[in-house]
């Protein structure tokens, strides 16, 4: 549910969705957030191969006190949690864009403090994660695609400090079978670390550590990521995403952040999949490489 401020602290709850749909070529994401203080607003993403997305909707306002996340409306966005950390109805509904993403967790939601790296500080208080079964559907661009299938939430609260990380990659994977990783890599103050998880055989099991090796196109728009995700027990997983679209999220920080997220085919241990690979990029940095290329 919501987390609310203790002692004038700062908070903020963020919720994101995601579906991909390789066959289609399309990427679905929902990004929702809310401040201590009452301040909302949503992202809702819709993309594939072309530059300009399908839809790419922003709101923000504001919600009153009582307000919190087991029954929750805001401006066409609707969200209920019939039994906490296990299933949610998200639906959308404005602008040309409908959205229903029945969400039921094939597994516990899992929490980034279960890795041996832990979550830094800097990051948030807390993020859980979690793979599913979603079923619904969307309508957009004259598109009507029904769901039952694969698809990915999360759930983080706390402070942020976006001056803080140098670089990281997050990216979620799942096959049709059940099989499923999440990964996140992250760079900061020099120093690398690792989280998410490999679901197999039903048990989730916590990242070690992962290696991998990423391919970028123009202006370091990511392209591919091979990675071998070692879990607590040594077992290693093999990963391969391969891009087919990707999107720029707007964040207006005085960082000049850059987030973008990429659509991809994936292939888990040889099993054909999808799933998403998001790259953070400080963006003098990303600026000065583009340069290199052009």
């Amino acid at each position: 549910l919501r987390h609310r401020p203790v002692a004038g602290e700062r908070t903020r709850d963020s919720l994101f969705w995601q579906l991909t749909m390789p066959e289609h070529q399309l990427g679905v994401q929902v990004y929702l957030y809310l401040t201590g203080s009452g301040t909302v607003g949503y992202n809702v993403c819709v993309w594939g191969p072309d530059g300009q997305p399908l839809a790419l909707h922003q709101h923000r306002g504001k919600v009153p006190d009582h307000a919190d996340l087991d029954e929750f409306a805001f401006d066409g966005l609707t969200l209920t949690q019939p039994q906490l950390r296990k299933s949610c109805l998200m639906t959308y509904d404005r602008d040309g864009v409908r959205i229903e993403f029945d969400f039921s967790g094939i597994h516990d939601a899992f929490s980034y403090h279960c890795n041996p790296d832990g979550l830094p500080s800097w990051f948030a208080m807390n993020r859980i994660e979690q793979t599913g079964r979603v079923r619904g559907g969307i309508e957009v661009a004259g598109q009507h695609i029904q769901w039952d299938r694969m698809g990915h939430r999360d759930h983080s609260w706390g402070a942020r400090d976006w001056g803080v990380p140098q670089h990281w990659k997050w990216f979620v994977a799942y096959t049709e079978s059940g099989r499923a990783v999440n990964g996140w890599i992250w760079i900061a103050k020099g120093e690398w670390g690792f989280a998410g998880y490999v679901v197999r055989d039903g048990v989730t099991y916590p990242i070690r550590h992962i290696d991998q090796r990423a391919e970028y196109g123009e202006q370091m728009r990511q392209r591919r990521l091979r990675a071998t995700l070692t879990d607590i027990t040594g077992t290693q997983t093999e990963l391969e995403l391969d891009v087919f679209g990707v999107i720029e999220l707007p964040t207006h920080d005085r960082l000049q952040t850059v987030i973008r997220e990429g659509a991809c085919r994936a292939v888990i241990d040889g099993e054909q999949g999808a799933g998403q690979f998001e790259t953070h990029w400080q963006g003098s940095y990303l600026d000065y490489l583009s340069r290199l290329d052009s």
